[in-house]
């Protein structure tokens, strides 16, 4: 499939390099074009080839490419990483230094970088994994969240779940979500989905589902309830926000970090 390209703000491109066959999500990255232009979330090894070519359609001299920003290393947001950074001369890859192991020696870790007419400040943003990083950017006011603020699905593209892939920390993820919305951004780049200008809305939608998920499971864990029993909970209170809508897989998937958290925590919930 040939790289989607759009503009969509200043100097800023969305790469839609289609659904991923292992993920079964869109492979989205992001481009900012700049003195020192950067890639963001540059996806899964897959879509790395894909996005060489993206670029190259824009004109761009790969050899310009500065950063690489994989939000974190999972493979379907920092898995091209690697790719790129061996076959680009120039650029460096930025992420958290408990990621770090996982990619190549470079990797590089800076609290903001001036890119020219931008300034990206990074955010450290855990809870959907201890290395997430958040990236808010000066020029557009926008901020590339990563799965800090939930998975749009295009089955349910105004209800942002909560990603609790083990291991996962829902304060942490609670406390990550306020961090952000502190910031006050005027649009949210979200991974696998797109920009959204609708931020606050969607931010609180994001944090109603948390908090309904930790009362639920914490619920059903003091009554004795098995796994089996609390997903289903979660599920027919996913299923009601959903209104008839297919869920997400990562919906699905993801209440067993919810679970397995306060199973592990349980004397301090």
């Amino acid at each position: 499939m040939a790289v989607q390209i759009r503009n969509v703000a200043h100097d800023t491109y969305l790469l839609d390099c289609g659904r991923d066959p292992f993920f079964s999500t869109s492979n989205i990255a992001y481009f900012l074009d700049d003195e020192m232009p950067v890639l963001i979330d540059p996806g899964s090894g897959t879509a790395a080839a894909e996005l060489l070519d993206g670029m190259n359609l824009l004109g761009i001299d790969l050899q310009r490419l500065s950063y690489i920003i994989p939000t974190h290393i999972h493979l379907d947001h920092g898995g091209g990483a690697g790719y790129l950074a061996q076959r680009l001369s120039r650029p460096k890859v930025v992420l958290h230094p408990k990621g770090a192991a996982h990619l190549t020696d470079t990797s590089v870790l800076v609290r903001g970088a001036r890119l020219g007419r931008r300034e990206l400040k990074i955010i450290f943003s855990p809870g959907h994994a201890v290395h997430h990083i958040a990236l808010f950017d000066s020029l557009t006011k926008g901020l590339f969240c990563g799965d800090a603020l939930g998975f749009l699905a295009e089955s349910m593209p105004d209800v942002p779940f909560p990603v609790g892939l083990s291991p996962f920390d829902p304060r942490a993820y609670l406390q990550t979500i306020d961090k952000l919305a502190a910031l006050h951004p005027e649009v949210v780049y979200y991974a696998h989905h797109g920009p959204r200008t609708e931020v606050d809305q969607l931010i609180g939608k994001v944090k109603d589902i948390c908090l309904a998920f930790d009362d639920i499971i914490r619920r059903g864990i003091m009554a004795g309830e098995d796994d089996q029993q609390i997903s289903q909970r979660i599920l027919d209170y996913s299923s009601d926000l959903a209104q008839q809508a297919e869920l997400p897989v990562f919906a699905r998937v993801g209440i067993s970090g919810y679970i397995q958290y306060y199973r592990n925590h349980r004397n301090n919930s």
